[in-house]
């Protein structure tokens, strides 16, 4: 790669210079650069205008929004926190540097906060109708023997 030199003076410039720079750092080459411009009548180097930043596009909201999608939406402060946990707490169980001597403490907190987002979440439809089909055939059970 080529050494830049000071485009007044020839020097080589240090290898710790911007890109940018073309005068020597200490700043006596640029002011004489410029007088000697400005002597002459030419442009004193104005920097070039910044070219107009483009807006990202946005994305479109989608049409329709789903049930998944509204809870994301609507989630309380306190299931967030609880999520973080779990993921944090996740993180350390996936983690091979974690003591096995911590594993047990930290795997239990991290079935206490599954659980609790998942009361909070309002539990499984699926797993409370297998409770009520439960009670249901205990009754049935319980008619059956009477006889």
């Amino acid at each position: 790669m080529a050494r830049r030199s000071c485009k007044y003076c020839g020097k080589p410039l240090p290898a710790n210079v911007t890109a940018r720079c073309e005068y020597c750092p200490g700043g006596t080459c640029r002011k004489l650069a410029y007088k000697k411009r400005k002597a002459k009548g030419e442009s004193a180097g104005r920097p070039k205008p910044a070219k107009p930043r483009r807006k990202r596009p946005e994305p479109e909201p989608s049409a329709t929004l789903t049930g998944r999608e509204f809870d994301r939406m609507m989630d309380g402060s306190m299931e967030d926190e609880l999520r973080h946990v779990r993921d944090r707490l996740r993180a350390y169980v996936d983690d091979p540097d974690t003591p096995a001597s911590a594993m047990p403490n930290i795997v239990a907190k991290y079935l206490t906060v599954c659980e609790r987002l998942h009361d909070m979440a309002g539990g499984d439809p699926l797993l409370d109708a297998l409770n009520e089909s439960e009670d249901v055939s205990e009754v049935e059970d319980a008619g059956a023997s009477i006889v």
